[in-house]
């Protein structure tokens, strides 16, 4: 009995290791697939790495140009750059500040105003309305593969980057063989006809433009998406920046800017630092905020406003009275505008740009003001540009002095707030108010109008009994 016994055991071991290894096996089996899964979705839209070219081009679909109707209503767009039914005030006409600047300003409305986020447009850096090609890579990011949506945001990277190199061979082609340009490379062949047609309406050799534009390819983001958030949230807050702006008597169409800064979204932060609806840097929210550990104005829309108010005045007057260089000050600083115009011994600023070249007054600085032109256009026709945009309303606060160090716990019971609407309002205290601490004395806080008084008796009340006590 005792070796049968034995060959029972051994039969069973070997049949618990038999089946392990089909289930480990079957494991193996799904994570494969799987994987092959997966990679076949990216190879389908980038072309396997160890594929050879000709057949790497024709997995990677060419992506087509964007119809204007997908993104924005059936409306002629030069009603808006002429202004047809006379919404802009003369002093921000284009054909009154700088006819020049009419196709760049025409740039960027079609970037606030036609192309959305997923749609990356391929253009002449230095002639921004030179346009080679638009890809739209929605198919992709919106894709159920890969998984994860930054691999997804990858692989659409991957394509924009592949499409920008191929205009960028294009052109060099162009450059030196002019009208003659010829690719033995079927995709290459199918951009140069666009390329030189796109190349002709600006002046000079073929060539040399071509050789130019080579080293200026750039890839600007569609902005349609967040342009509408703006336009959703600025009337919650512009009643109240355009009283500031009246008070310093200046023109009402600057609190418009925010729509380019941060789309009215007063949680902006930048890559370099800048903060707030207005993009305030560290630096310059210091000379008209408080800026510190703890309190940083520069995240309340009210204060700065106010701000912006008092720096866009300052910038106007050290620069002339003029507006494009005012507001290209915010971005470059008055310095380096004065020294553009003194350079380019102009006052147009189209003229400036054209003549100035400097490694700082880059990209950014000269389409800074242009990109404000377009976004002043788009909103004085956005009922013919964004007609769905449903506006929120106004937020009706008061402003209050904190007469004394107060807790913020007193504040928001006595005004019937909860934390997260104090902080709402007042986002330049969020770290205060979460820790649950005191307002310094002598700072502002916003407040609803219909709590202004209570808050105001409460806080008084409160100081004039404990000096009452002391006395005592």
């Amino acid at each position: 009995m005792s070796w049968l016994r034995y060959l029972n055991l051994t039969l069973l071991r070997r049949a618990r290791v038999a089946v392990a290894f089909v289930v480990i096996a079957a494991s193996l089996m799904t994570f494969w697939v799987r994987h092959q899964e997966k990679k076949s979705a990216i190879e389908a839209a980038t072309g396997a790495a160890d594929t050879e070219p000709s057949t790497r081009s024709a997995q990677l679909a060419r992506l087509p140009q964007i119809p204007t109707a997908a993104f924005v209503p059936e409306f002629d767009p030069r009603v808006v750059l002429e202004d047809r039914e006379n919404r802009i005030r003369e002093e921000f006409k284009i054909e009154t500040i700088s006819p020049g600047l009419e196709d760049r300003v025409g740039f960027w409305l079609k970037i606030y105003s036609r192309y959305d986020s997923n749609k990356k447009v391929i253009h002449h850096a230095d002639f921004p309305w030179i346009i080679y090609k638009v890809v739209d890579v929605e198919p992709i990011v919106n894709a159920s593969h890969p998984k994860r949506r930054w691999q997804r945001n990858q692989v659409a990277e991957r394509i924009v980057s592949r499409e920008a190199k191929l205009v960028r061979e294009a052109l060099k082609l162009v450059a030196v063989r002019g009208e003659n340009a010829r690719s033995e490379d079927p995709e290459m062949q199918r951009e140069i006809p666009q390329i030189i047609e796109s190349l002709r309406a600006l002046p000079g050799d073929l060539r040399r433009q071509a050789q130019r534009a080579a080293q200026e390819v750039r890839v600007q983001t569609g902005q349609r998406d967040f342009f509408a958030e703006g336009l959703a949230r600025a009337p919650r807050y512009w009643p109240t920046m355009e009283e500031i702006f009246a008070k310093h008597r200046l023109p009402l169409e600057l609190t418009r800017l925010p729509l380019v800064e941060s789309s009215f979204n007063k949680e902006a932060h930048s890559k370099v630092g800048a903060v707030g609806v207005w993009q305030f840097m560290e630096n310059t929210g210091r000379k008209f905020l408080t800026v510190t550990a703890e309190v940083d104005e520069r995240k309340s829309v009210f204060k700065s406003s106010e701000a912006a108010a008092r720096l866009m005045k300052e910038n106007y007057m050290i620069l002339g009275r003029s507006w494009p260089f005012a507001l290209t000050a915010w971005n470059h600083g008055p310095g380096g505008v004065r020294k553009a115009s003194q350079v380019a011994r102009s006052r147009d600023f189209a003229t400036v740009i054209e003549r100035y070249q400097s490694r700082r007054f880059d990209f950014a600085s000269t389409n800074f003001f242009p990109c404000f032109l377009a976004a002043l256009y788009a909103e004085r026709y956005s009922d013919r540009l964004f007609p769905d945009v449903v506006r929120m309303e106004q937020a009706i606060v008061k402003p209050i002095k904190v007469p004394r160090p107060t807790a913020v716990t007193e504040i928001i019971k006595v005004a019937g707030l909860s934390m997260e609407e104090f902080i709402s309002i007042n986002p330049e205290f969020e770290k205060i108010a979460l820790r649950k601490g005191k307002l310094p004395r002598g700072l502002i806080i916003h407040v609803p109008s219909d709590a202004r008084s209570a808050v105001e008796a409460f806080m008084y009340s409160q100081g004039s009994e404990r000096l009452t006590a002391a006395n005592d």
